[in-house]
């Protein structure tokens, strides 16, 4: 009764000001894009997507009245499908197929990239018209169409066969949630297969008008919000028909480039700044974003973040130790360097605590944090994930809480992290070990 009492007393002092801080090392933002990449995306190819993206949506926003009360921020809800794979097993080649088979018919043929498209479309009626001229165009037509399905069909069922484990889930729920905390209105941004990521992290959240959804190339046949989708999109075209499911109809066409022949390409095609999709994809994501209602903070951002939830019923506790000593915890909620803003007894989380933006207070040196299981069952999966300021989320882990160990294990919290937060004049880094 006692701890649950002075909890109680420690939220209510720690829920006063929680923009009372200095915001030196932290931008203050209203909203976060959240973009979940699609297939091959290395972490630094995802991070141009989000950019990108984030591009076009000033463009579009810049003549809007309300532009000035925005601070909108990116982030990358990243997973690393198709990496695994080591080479890229897509459709691509299936350009070459065509230049160079086609050629072999007719060099006027293979100049003819509308039949290309045909083959992607799964229409046939160019091909006819040639092939009562030339007989052997239908053998390649044909050809073309089956490398075209199998490829697609390769890839779709490997993914199905194995599919990205409930920890890639889980780091993007509870990112959500810590967003949600802080009162952020969210745009989530999918392209690809990003948006099979993207439905599983939005159907989890418990307060959707804070949330707003973009589909972009969607191979997923659910939606969660509107979508754009080129009709020349060789790659979700070849999914029509192939796979369980079918993914929504085009409803925009992009002039066909040679720099992006699959036509499905995040930055290459839908975002092109010589082409139709950039403007359009800029005007869905600005009235998508427009129309959020952000939620109340209950928590404060941080020069970097720690976020802590689990799996059920039961009090586990996040615990930091900062780098001159202090010991941040349910029993000691503000420290020298930061503080817990969200502090959870009952089950699930989160509990939060973010490092001060202020450069006056925030401390050089290691911040190890770790948990302590205090009243929960054994057996309990807890995930902590740590986010910077000028990265979003940098590493998640998910471990076993161990046994509950009362207040007798507040003294010797398990550490799952390190953050080593370093100083070089005015700059400052935050790297998780």
């Amino acid at each position: 009764m006692l701890r649950r009492w002075t909890r109680t007393l420690l939220a209510m002092a720690g829920m006063l000001a929680p923009g009372a801080y200095a915001a030196d090392l932290c931008p203050a933002h209203t909203h976060t894009l959240a973009f979940f990449n699609g297939v091959w995306n290395t972490p630094d190819t995802a991070a141009s997507g989000a950019r990108a993206l984030l591009g076009a949506l000033d463009e579009a926003l810049r003549a809007h009245p309300a532009r000035a009360t925005l601070a909108i921020g990116a982030e990358v809800f990243y997973n690393a499908s198709g990496l695994q794979r080591g080479t890229r097993e897509g459709i691509e080649d299936l350009v070459e197929v065509f230049a160079q088979r086609a050629a072999e018919l007719d060099d006027a043929v293979r100049q003819r990239w509308e039949l290309f498209w045909e083959i992607v479309d799964g229409r046939l009626e160019g091909w006819h018209r040639i092939a009562a001229v030339l007989p052997r165009a239908r053998d390649l037509a044909v050809a073309l169409t089956e490398a075209r399905n199998a490829r697609l069909l390769a890839h779709a069922t490997s993914f199905a066969a194995a599919p990205p484990t409930g920890i890639d889930y889980a780091a993007h729920r509870l990112r959500l949630r810590a967003l949600h905390a802080l009162g952020r209105g969210v745009l989530l941004v999918g392209h690809s297969q990003g948006n099979f990521f993207l439905n599983g992290a939005y159907r989890a959240q418990p307060d959707p008008a804070a949330l707003a959804v973009v589909h972009i190339a969607p191979a997923s046949a659910r939606a969660s919000g509107p979508h754009l989708l080129s009709g020349n999109d060789m790659v979700i075209a070849a999914l029509r028909g192939v796979v369980p499911g079918t993914p929504p109809p085009p409803n925009l066409w992009i002039p066909p480039s040679t720099r992006d022949p699959s036509g499905h390409q995040l930055i290459e095609t839908y975002l092109d700044a010589d082409r139709n999709g950039r403007s359009a994809a800029g005007a869905l994501m600005a009235d998508r974003l427009l129309a959020l209602k952000a939620a109340e903070p209950r928590a404060s951002p941080g020069f970097f973040t720690a976020t802590l939830a689990w799996d059920g019923d039961g009090d586990i506790d996040l615990h930091v130790l900062e780098p001159g000593g202090a010991h941040v915890h349910y029993g000691a909620r503000v420290g020298a360097s930061g503080s817990l803003d969200l502090d959870n007894t009952a089950g699930h989380g989160p509990e939060h605590y973010h490092a001060t933006c202020d450069p006056q207070r925030l401390q050089a040196g290691i911040f190890s944090v770790g948990l302590n299981n205090y009243a929960a069952p054994a057996g309990r999966k807890a995930m902590l994930q740590i986010a910077t300021a000028a990265h979003g989320v940098t590493r998640t882990v998910q471990v076993d809480a161990g046994p509950p160990r009362g207040e007798a294990g507040d003294a010797s919290p398990i550490v799952l992290l390190r953050v080593a937060v370093a100083r070089s004049g005015s700059a400052w880094t935050a790297t998780v070990h």
